[in-house]
């Protein structure tokens, strides 16, 4: 029987030697959602990233470990059971690392730093050893500068690192000011050098993005700002242009709200993203890429949704509610590409990020 397997990243309250590195199955319609396998123990992996084969057998897999020393480690997927670790978790030369991606042919992890002891942010790079596993730091781009928000953005913050479609930059989404810095990788040296800075308005906070598949766009959600940017992408200089934003929160904010995870359709359709405290999940009809517009809003089943993602087939969205400690899911209709929830959820301690595959059985 066809089904989805998840690999589901956690936060852990610190080394907790019962929590760590998770694995569960889903049907392919969306209608069971269970727990497979036992945790591998690992701090706080809030953020996981697959890789290649490993050449001592199984897949690869990459986990930061979001504490105040940041690591990034690795290990062997055999397909059930735990994953093997493989050598030792590496420093990051920054604190609370929170997203990470494979880049320069997946010959180096790149790692966003959140912050560090000065509260400043900083991009990672990592030479990947012959055997899979995380070789010490080559290059740490440290950040300078912050923005107007008192609390958040007292200092630079990387949230995310990626390359560019083509593979030609290194893209880092500082929330702290309200920008995106864009490197190119010395393979031979390991080391990074940024050429390029796009910039938001003061207070956005970028957090995520997400390309349009046919390319020339992009879209940018504002952990601070509450929008998403519609963004034009210069792939020659590496350089976003912002066209508009449109609001993620109906009838302004109120309390505690936090933009979250964005994931676009494969067909580039439909563009999704989460907010955290009033705990929402939005779809967006891309029909014009260059104007967002937001078609549904419903309740997105838990408390907290730190990340979203869709299924290989594009047919499921999953959120994990790091607060309400589930799992939940949703059925997107394929002509709409509005979610209904399947009804189907998993209990799991903090989950942050979500990871899915398809498989038999």
């Amino acid at each position: 029987m066809q089904g989805i397997e998840l690999t589901v990243g956690t936060y852990t309250g610190g080394p907790n030697q019962t929590r760590g590195i998770g694995r569960a199955w889903a049907s392919a319609d969306g209608a069971t959602l269970e727990s497979r396998g036992q945790v591998t123990p690992f701090a706080d992996p809030s953020w996981l990233v697959r890789g290649g084969n490993a050449p001592a057998g199984g897949e690869l897999l990459y986990a930061v470990d979001e504490g105040p020393v940041g690591r990034i480690a690795a290990f062997a997927d055999h397909g059930a059971g735990w994953f093997e670790p493989l050598g030792e978790a590496m420093p990051t030369g920054g604190a609370e690392p929170c997203y990470a991606a494979l880049v320069g042919g997946g010959r180096f992890l790149a790692v966003a730093n959140y912050g560090d002891t000065d509260d400043r942010g900083s991009l990672s790079l990592h030479r990947i050893e012959p055997d899979g596993s995380v070789g010490g730091q080559t290059h740490l781009a440290a950040f300078e500068g912050r923005g107007p928000h008192p609390q958040r953005q007292t200092g630079p913050h990387a949230h995310m690192v990626r390359e560019s479609p083509d593979g030609r930059y290194i893209l880092a989404v500082d929330l702290g000011t309200d920008s995106i810095r864009t490197f190119v990788l010395d393979p031979e040296q390991g080391s990074l050098e940024q050429v390029a800075r796009s910039s938001f308005r003061p207070g956005f906070g970028p957090r995520h993005l997400v390309f349009h598949p046919a390319g020339g766009y992009a879209y940018v959600i504002a952990e601070l700002g509450f929008t998403v940017a519609a963004c034009t992408y210069d792939a020659e200089r590496g350089e976003f242009s912002v066209l508009g934003e449109v609001p993620v929160l109906e009838n302004g904010v109120s309390g505690e709200d936090f933009p979250s995870g964005i994931v676009i359709s494969a067909d580039g359709r439909f563009l999704y993203t989460a907010n955290r405290g009033r705990d929402e999940l939005l779809t967006f009809s891309l029909a014009d890429p260059a104007k967002p517009e937001r078609i549904s809003t419903l309740p997105i089943g838990g408390a907290w949704p730190r990340d979203i993602a869709l299924s290989p087939d594009g047919t499921l969205l999953l959120s994990a509610n790091q607060r309400s400690d589930a799992i939940t899911v949703f059925r997107l209709d394929p002509a709409t590409g509005v979610p209904a929830p399947t009804g189907a959820s998993m209990n799991v301690f903090a989950p942050a990020c979500l990871l899915m595959r398809e498989i038999e059985g």
